[in-house]
């Protein structure tokens, strides 16, 4: 029977009362939880599992975004560490584990120190895309650090001599996978500095995520991170990224997406050298065919139908020309001698000897002076008086 004092709940509100009580405990907050897959299911929206011990199991939940960003298919058996909070599905009144990351047991620390390791070389500029060289366009030499024989060696040069067939490959053998391949592959890229390289693919084929462990080796970062070529790193999978990706100039997920990405297709510079070919023969034509009409429309010209006439115009100026000339030149002529005449009549005119012929003389002083008035003659003076036809000399007696 009901006490009244006691609180009455809904089934609605039991559940969520419960679900608030489990997400405010500390202890059930961000925890991580460790078992085995008994089952698993996924959805677009979420991936539902179950996880147990020997005495108990979990049901457990994972949200799409989270499930999403898994590199790996969680299996059934496979024992594991989900990391999340307890909470209640108020719906069913179910409890449940919301899981936020999962990941395999025993690779926790191993996480950890590989992000120690990728934060260290980071810091150091490593990965800085300031660093990342860029592949030349027309590689004349290609060099391939792959597994001897490998699936991924003869995708390479199937593929390098698809596209660009101009390319040396230059093949550098070494152990892609295992304990001793880091040791292996730092060999192999010592060899590879030897040579004169346009460009280095490191590539591997496929594998199970441990396999990739030989590309986080940290001797083997620095060692890629000192090749002389650029780099084309083809060493993981779509979704998978190692510490050799990072520090390679250029990363790819197949072998056939490294060998695209180093060499131009081979068709496609011939179907570009030809529209360029063919651009050209369209200008070249154009040009010609300008020069052509400007041609044919400066021959139109009167110059160039009849040259002759350009000189004959200018006979004709300079005929006009010096016929002004000789008319200027003689008119000028004629008017000195003019102006000669004219002055030749005002001297004559002024001739002393004129005056004398018609009965005047000339009286002058002892100094030759002319004696114009007879204020200055005095008594005594010699003068000398002229005439038409000769001269005589005086003496004055008297006024």
């Amino acid at each position: 029977m009901h006490d009244p004092k006691r609180p009455l709940y809904t089934v609605s509100e039991l559940n969520l009362k419960a679900k608030a009580a489990l997400e405010k405990e500390p202890d059930l907050s961000f925890v991580s939880v460790r078992g085995e897959i008994a089952s698993y299911k996924e959805y677009p929206s979420a991936a539902y599992f179950d996880i147990k011990d020997d005495k108990s199991i979990l049901s457990c939940v994972m949200w799409g975004r989270d499930a999403l960003s898994l590199s790996w298919k969680p299996k059934v058996g496979e024992e594991v560490v989900a990391f999340g909070s307890v909470t209640l599905y108020p719906a069913k009144g179910r409890y449940q584990f919301q899981c936020l990351s999962l990941s395999l047991f025993g690779q926790g620390d191993a996480l950890l120190e590989l992000q120690k390791r990728k934060e260290k070389l980071e810091k150091e500029g490593l990965f800085d895309p300031a660093r990342k060289r860029k592949p030349p366009a027309f590689p004349q030499t290609i060099g391939l650090i792959v597994g001897d024989g490998s699936a991924a060696e003869a995708d390479l040069l199937r593929n390098l001599n698809r596209r660009w067939p101009l390319s040396a490959v230059v093949v550098f053998p070494s152990l892609v996978q295992g304990k001793n391949a880091p040791k292996e592959i730092i060999k192999a890229l010592e060899r590879a500095n030897a040579e004169d390289l346009d460009v280095l693919i490191l590539a591997r084929g496929g594998g199970s995520n441990d396999d990739l462990d030989a590309w986080n080796d940290e001797d083997l970062v620095r060692a890629v991170a000192k090749s002389k070529a650029p780099t084309i790193a083809a060493v993981g999978h779509e979704i998978d990224f190692t510490l050799v990706d990072y520090v390679a100039d250029k990363r790819v997920s197949t072998p056939t997406g490294a060998a695209e990405l180093a060499t131009p297709d081979q068709n496609d510079v011939y179907q570009g050298l030809i529209e360029t070919e063919n651009a050209l023969n369209y200008r070249v034509a154009t040009l010609l065919r300008r020069l052509e009409e400007r041609l044919e429309n400066l021959s139109n010209r009167p110059f160039f139908v009849r040259p002759e006439a350009l000189y004959e115009r200018g006979e004709k100026e300079v005929e006009a020309l010096a016929g002004r000339l000789d008319y200027a030149y003689q008119n000028a002529i004629n008017r000195k001698e003019t102006s000669l005449k004219q002055a030749e009549a005002s001297l004559d005119a002024l001739n002393p000897s004129h005056v004398l012929e018609r009965g005047y003389s000339i009286a002058r002083d002892e100094n030759g002076a002319v004696i114009s008035s007879a204020k200055t003659v005095k008594p005594g003076m010699k003068v000398k008086t002229i005439l038409k036809d000769g001269s005589f000399t005086s003496k004055v007696e008297g006024e």
